[in-house]
């Protein structure tokens, strides 16, 4: 099988401070981070700073329940600090240049990158036996915490530019990435417990809500199209890098 080829779901179930330390990250720089803290942050240093004690947070109780993985939880903190600052000082740069949607990135690239690095060079692979058995339940909720604020990030970064000034009419602020978060959730569930025929009517129920808009805007329709294709290839993307 393709999942016994890859061997992505084994080398997560055998890895659980890795996943630890990944849904850490996913939490500070999306959820627990709003719109308006990402803004300010590469603009102003005291929001940068306030950022970075939200980031050292969750690796702090990491540290406080495995202290042999003190130096590794460290060193990832200052290795965003670093990647952090290197970005506030390039966003003059960034901003001119119009690179902000390159920049997000490559940020996260790099983020990602420091972990596994720090993680195969200094980290304590010996698990407990407690996180050994709920490691499927932590590779659930990194799933799900990557298929819900990050997406719909990085849909608007990148797809934004295809939706037309009507469509925001008559809508309420943050219905859509809401209903796009749910979507996902939902996509998410049904290939976990295996119910695929379930996805389909998520769409089925987003089209029977919309039918009239996009039956009357060829816009709408297309931006509506583009949207649900990315939620689910996203899906299907993080699925088969947790799962197969």
């Amino acid at each position: 099988m393709l999942a016994n080829f890859w061997g992505f779901a084994d080398f997560y179930l055998h890895n659980p401070i890795l996943v630890l330390v990944l849904l850490a990250h996913v939490l500070s720089d999306f959820q627990l981070q709003s719109q308006r803290m990402a803004d300010l942050k590469v603009k102003r240093l005291p929001f940068l700073i306030l950022h970075l004690g939200l980031v050292c947070l969750p690796l702090l109780v990491l540290s406080l329940i495995f202290p042999s993985n003190f130096l590794f939880f460290f060193l990832v903190w200052l290795s965003h600090v670093a990647i952090d600052f290197l970005k506030f000082h390039s966003n003059a740069f960034v901003q001119r240049r119009n690179l902000e949607k390159y920049a997000f990135l490559l940020d996260q690239i790099l983020h990602f990158l420091a972990i596994f690095l720090l993680y195969f060079l200094l980290a304590n692979q010996k698990n407990p036996q407690w996180l050994q058995g709920a490691a499927s339940v932590l590779q659930a909720l990194l799933f799900f915490a990557l298929i819900g604020k990050p997406v719909n990030i990085i849909f608007k970064l990148f797809f934004s530019k295809y939706q037309a000034r009507e469509d925001n009419q008559d809508t309420i602020a943050g219905a859509g990435a809401m209903i796009g978060r749910l979507e996902r959730l939902i996509m998410g569930l049904s290939l976990i417990f295996g119910q695929y025929a379930s996805i389909g009517l998520v769409f089925t129920a987003k089209s029977i809500a919309r039918y009239n808009k996009i039956s009357e805007s060829q816009s709408f329709a297309e931006y509506y199209l583009i949207g649900s294709l990315f939620s689910l290839i996203s899906v299907l993307v993080c699925y088969g890098l947790l799962y197969f």
